[in-house]
């Protein structure tokens, strides 16, 4: 049966995170081959790679070297990066590359052994590879320590004028103000500013500034004034953005201006120079955010907790994670917390919040009339017995809830007793997807136990799978890993 190039190309397309499969095109024939490289190499190291599947994609890439670069190379002492004899590649795999990942280029270089002296010569060499008439890059990862100055290549303008996305820990003012210059087309950003000494963040506002549709931004600081900066920068794109997530907490008037947001995720103002009495939050009732759907914050101070009920009421989320260092002690706050969100975002798909055994009946309460609450993430179970909460997830659980994520405890009890009871009073209902986090567990012996009672439930049709995985290995409200989203 034969295909012809546009099919297999669509079908390639539907396969771009299956990368097993994809692979098993390279050994079918020419044809299927050539469809599949392209589509491989769009973006190499998506997933984690092994040592030796870095040295491999190394020896490839250093195997469209020029002889020009390869004779530099070894001029400077840096023969001993070739290690194969070299063989023209079959492909011209550069062409292919769309997500340019400077950070994975310097792993690659640093399991060489290379000399810190030597990598910036590498790294100049590999440059001129990439950046070329034959190239175009839809994302850039530009690392911290990376110093070459990109925009000054030629072709460069060729190679990042179509920038979707672009992530950069550099701190190269020079680096940021030419990529400002000749990309303006970013939609998404995530940008660190790593030096809380530095004053002159000019470079990171141009980037900000010359947007034509910035959707989405990540920015970090390492100081307050920075952070204010930085907010007259993001108001004069707030038009556009509709996820924002900033490492400090922003004042009221500052997030009035985001009419199209959906998505806001608050980080913990730990900043150089944050003064200590910030409370300017009195008038949060008065911010509209009507599209706001995700909401993650901390609420490890009471102030924390009186903004988030501010923001909860009136707005329909859709997802909610409440964070904290610490536990959550303050009953009555807790309480008035539960009851904001179950009174005001009926259509709560995810939550992830601390849990307060006192406050269970708020919880079923908010089971009752969440009925489209599909997942729930319990991360502090000190404060309460899985006994209560399991007795109320059997009760009063909606038809659409059945993924979770826990941690592993004693308290589950003698021969996990209690999630035995849980499974088998789940029967009927939606199989449930449960990943348990096994920060608790003390040997090998009691995972292989826990693996062994989930199995068996498994193949009753009560488990439709379960992960012993930490939770840092997938996004929050993910049961199955996804690969990053490819333009």
């Amino acid at each position: 049966m034969k295909f012809d190039r546009d099919v297999l190309y669509l079908i390639t397309k539907n396969l771009q995170n299956d990368s097993i499969s994809l692979y098993s095109f390279l050994l079918v024939n020419k044809i299927w081959c050539e469809v599949a490289v392209p589509v491989l190499w769009k973006i190499p190291g998506r997933i984690p790679l092994t040592k030796k599947a870095g040295s491999i994609i190394f020896n490839v890439i250093l195997s469209h070297l020029s002889e020009d670069s390869r004779d530099i190379l070894k001029k400077q002492g840096i023969d001993y990066l070739f290690t194969e004899a070299y063989r023209p590649p079959s492909f011209n795999y550069i062409i292919f590359w769309r997500h340019l990942d400077l950070q994975l280029l310097e792993n690659m270089i640093k399991l060489r052994n290379v000399k810190e002296s030597n990598i910036n010569i590498i790294i100049n060499e590999l440059s001129k590879l990439f950046i070329n008439k034959n190239t175009k890059f839809l994302s850039l990862f530009i690392p911290y320590s990376f110093k070459y100055q990109l925009h000054s290549i030629s072709w460069a303008e060729q190679c990042f004028s179509s920038l979707k996305s672009l992530r950069c820990d550099n701190r190269n003012k020079n680096i940021v103000e030419g990529l400002a210059i000749i990309a303006k087309s970013i939609n998404k950003l995530i940008y660190h500013i790593t030096d809380f000494d530095n004053d002159d963040i000019s470079g990171s506002l141009t980037l900000i500034e010359n947007q034509n549709n910035l959707n989405e931004i990540q920015v970090e600081c390492c100081a307050f004034a920075q952070s204010k900066i930085i907010e007259k920068s993001l108001i004069k794109k707030a038009d556009t953005i509709q996820h924002l997530q900033t490492n400090w907490d922003p004042e009221d008037e500052f997030l009035s201006y985001f009419v199209n947001l959906s998505s806001l995720k608050i980080g913990d103002p730990y900043l150089y120079g944050y003064p200590n009495n910030k409370t300017n939050w009195c008038h949060l009732e008065k911010v509209s955010l009507p599209g706001l759907k995700v909401l993650i914050a901390n609420i490890d101070s009471h102030q924390n907790l009186d903004r988030m009920n501010k923001i909860i009421n009136g707005h329909h989320l859709h997802e909610i994670t409440l964070c904290h260092n610490g536990l959550v002690s303050d009953a009555d706050y807790h309480r008035r917390l539960i009851r904001a969100i179950y009174q005001n975002c009926p259509n709560l798909r995810y939550l992830s919040m601390p849990m307060m055994e006192q406050n269970f009946p708020e919880f079923e309460r908010l089971l009752i009339n969440c009925q489209n609450l599909n997942g729930l993430i319990f991360k502090n179970e000190k404060s309460f017995k899985y006994k209560s909460l399991f007795e109320i997830l059997i009760k009063s659980s909606p038809i659409s809830l059945y993924k979770f994520k826990i941690y592993f405890n004693r308290k589950f009890g003698h021969k996990f007793k209690l999630l035995k009871s849980f499974f088998d009073n789940w029967k009927d209902r939606h199989p449930m997807m449960l990943q348990i986090n096994p920060v608790n567990f003390n040997d090998n012996r009691e995972v292989e136990k826990l693996e062994e009672l989930v199995k068996k439930y498994e193949v009753k049709g009560i488990v439709q799978r379960c992960d012993f995985d930490c939770f840092c290995d997938y996004e929050e409200f993910d049961w199955i890993r996804k690969n990053p989203d490819v333009y």
